[in-house]
């Protein structure tokens, strides 16, 4: 496959009817319009390829921070989760420690009567 069919197939319908609309809203036709040389279409090419692979290294990058994001999270759910445990653990224990408190066997009666 030839580079030129190679991009043909790549290029999205849309991108050739805007292209071919400003072409036309500024007057260039096949007419006007002067031959590449060999080394012009390998420089527009290489261009095409560098750009190519700038917006993939944008689009992982972006991926790689949203993944970072998600983690972090699912690290702060967890450590929610964690404080929330210990959090009612204190509570049980403040609780347990009020009850024992109100209630010391030496202030119960025993056996309805008192000491």
């Amino acid at each position: 496959m030839s580079d030129l069919e190679k991009l043909k197939s790549e290029v999205n319908p849309l991108m050739n009817t805007l292209v071919s609309n400003v072409l036309r809203k500024h007057g260039v036709s096949k007419d006007n319009v002067r031959t590449l040389s060999e080394e012009e279409k390998q420089n527009i090419l290489k261009m095409l390829e560098d750009l190519k692979a700038q917006s993939e290294a944008i689009i992982q990058k972006q991926n790689e921070k949203k993944q970072e994001e998600k983690q972090d999270t699912v690290k702060q759910s967890k450590d929610r989760t964690k404080r929330r445990r210990n959090r009612s653990n204190k509570l049980r224990e403040k609780l347990r420690q009020k009850r024992q408190q109100e209630h010391h066997p030496e202030d119960e009666e025993k056996n309805g009567d008192l000491e």
